[in-house]
């Protein structure tokens, strides 16, 4: 027997065989130099490769849209965009016609210069295409040398997948009905393997070190994707307390669905609407079936994504009336306008490069230097407006006069369909995003302007800390409960409550079940998070009254000489004397 610790990063109990996975990209690439007079034939093997690639990922999307909703949905539209990126496709063509290599010579060479120069940048998302880059050259790879992923015709049973480390592709492509979970060498909470883990209800756990190496396929491993420990080849005590833990697991997910459509609330009756972050793709009967009592974020960069290009005003009219009807009638839509900038916008929105996109012109920065851009997105929003309860939300505001140029574009767009007499909302509300240090500081002035606040705690703890959360190296330094972050959320709150106002939480510290009791501790009005956690963090607030989440809210502002580490640990050990099952949800 041996035991291994990681980093947990889906929740879940599962015991099975393990089926030791070799990534087919991971062999000895052939390269030479070829003839001048067999260039051309290169050429054609490249446009081949490339369009087969094309094809593969439109399929593993497609697929993978049919299961998940959300962030994740979209992970794969990276990939579609690094084919069609004609300079990465010329460059490869350059490398065959100048240099005479043969081609997979050349998607290699070009693949590692756009991967260091990727892996080098700062921002976030930038960050994660250089596994894009990895993923995406290592399949042209393999179409370029005719090889299938024979590793996977090899799964013959349900099993435990154990690999180096897992990339999208790899991971969608594996056969859902044969994973029982996922254990890797490297990886972290949100790589985009984890986020597909998490999303499609994987148990996995990653960081393991070295799994790969003393395991074999065969081997029994139990894994716990809640604490984040696996024991290869357990003895029998270890396997009859695994058992007992997996089927105390199971008894609680059948409670969580019974009770998934009641309304969020603490047992003593204190009303928390728990709400959902969705973009153009979600599956509204989706929101239903988890219990969500509206939208607290709607995502409107995906749309640009999918489409490529900045929408039309009727297409994002379209889109944001089909999200509005399909709520029941009370239940708010929060749009949030473009969250993307710099070199984040596809088409004939693209900006110029910048050294630091994360820095630098996204987001509302990004909108109000091209107003005609913003005016037609907030068009669409005021025409979405008249079918329902419709809120507008704009996102990485750091100072007053960036929202009240936001807020006099809306009245102009206001004005104008008024003259042209389309319908809208006249009275729709106004809100902001706290993501930014400064704004949370400055939160009593922006009150004066909005009417409501959305906590954006995935930007507030990484602009904070100055913490890449996607940065392996750094990753342990993304700290939700550092004092700091708990300070900012803290200013947020009190400025919104001052000026009458409702505070939410709409990043993914609400969806932790021990941060959304001391969230709501600290006067979090709405909780909102991906539609499929909404059922088990809503089952822990229903078993807590408001007087105890106050307590632990005071015990943490008290604690603010003590590690992150420590107040975690705190308000874990606080919940769990409420509700001491949680520790075997998935």
């Amino acid at each position: 027997m041996r035991m291994l610790n990681g980093l947990p990063v889906s929740r879940g109990f599962v015991s099975g065989p393990v089926f030791l996975f070799r990534s087919t990209g991971s062999e000895q690439i052939p390269e030479y130099r070829i003839e001048p007079q067999d260039v051309s034939r290169e050429n054609a093997r490249l446009t081949d490769a490339f369009t087969l690639t094309k094809t593969q990922i439109n399929s593993l999307a497609n697929e993978l849209k049919k299961r998940i909703s959300g962030d994740e949905a979209s992970i794969f539209d990276g990939h579609l965009m690094m084919l069609d990126d004609a300079s990465f496709v010329g460059s490869c063509a350059d490398k065959i016609k100048k240099e005479l290599f043969n081609a997979e010579m050349a998607v290699n060479a070009v693949a590692e210069h756009y991967f260091s120069i990727f892996a080098a940048m700062d921002d976030v998302y930038l960050k994660e295409r250089a596994k894009d880059v990895s993923d995406i050259s290592k399949r042209i790879i393999q179409n370029l040398l005719g090889r299938g992923e024979v590793a996977i015709s090899r799964l013959d049973r349900p099993s435990i997948i154990v690999a180096d480390e897992l990339s999208p592709s790899e991971t969608i492509t594996l056969p859902r009905n044969m994973i029982l979970g996922f254990a890797t060498d490297r990886g972290s909470a949100t790589s985009h393997a984890s986020l597909l883990a998490r999303a499609l209800g994987i148990p996995a756990v990653a960081g393991l070190g070295t799994i790969s190496e003393v395991v074999k396929t065969g081997d029994l491993l139990l894994l716990d994707g809640t604490r984040g420990k696996v024991v290869l080849n357990p003895d029998g005590e270890e396997f009859a307390a695994f058992d007992k833990m997996v089927e105390r697991s199971e008894s609680i997910r059948v409670t969580l669905e019974q009770d998934r459509l009641t309304k969020g609330a603490t047992s003593d009756g204190h009303m928390v609407p728990f709400l959902a972050n969705i973009d153009h793709s979600t599956p509204m009967t989706d929101l239903y079936a988890v219990g969500a009592e509206g939208v607290g974020l709607y995502r409107t960069e995906y749309l640009w994504m999918a489409y490529e290009r900045e929408p039309t005003e009727e297409e994002q009219t379209h889109a944001y009336t089909a999200a509005v009807r399909a709520m029941p009638e009370g239940f708010p839509v929060t749009i949030r306008v473009l969250d993307l900038g710099g070199d984040k916008i596809t088409g004939n929105a693209a900006a110029h490069k910048e050294a630091n996109p994360f820095l630098g012109n996204r987001s509302i920065r990004y909108l109000l230097r091209n107003r005609d851009v913003f005016r037609r997105q907030l068009r669409a929003i005021l025409r979405a407006s008249a079918h329902g309860s419709v809120q507008i939300m704009y996102p990485m505001i750091a100072a007053v006069e960036e929202l009240q140029a936001a807020n006099i574009e809306l009245l102009s767009c206001m004005s104008d369909l008024k003259q042209e007499g389309i319908p809208f909302d006249e009275n729709m509300r106004r809100g902001v995003m706290i993501e930014i240090p400064a704004a949370a500081i400055i939160a009593d002035t922006l009150a004066n302007e909005a009417d409501f606040f959305s906590i954006g705690t995935n930007d507030l703890i990484q602009y904070s800390l100055a913490v890449d959360r996607l940065n392996e190296t750094v990753a342990r330094l993304y700290q939700p409960t550092h004092p700091g972050v708990l300070h900012l959320i803290n200013i947020a709150i009190q400025a919104a409550h001052h000026h009458g106002q409702k505070v939410a939480v709409c990043g993914e510290t609400a969806a932790d079940p021990f941060l959304a009791v001391l969230l709501i501790g600290m006067g979090v009005d709405e909780l909102s998070m991906s539609p499929n956690l909404i059922p088990l963090v809503k089952k822990v607030v229903r078993q807590v009254k408001l007087d105890d989440t106050k307590l632990l809210a005071d015990e943490v502002r008290h604690m603010a000489g003590l590690s992150a580490e420590k107040i975690y640990t705190h308000c874990r050990n606080f919940v769990l004397k409420f509700m001491p099952d949680l520790m075997y949800m998935q």
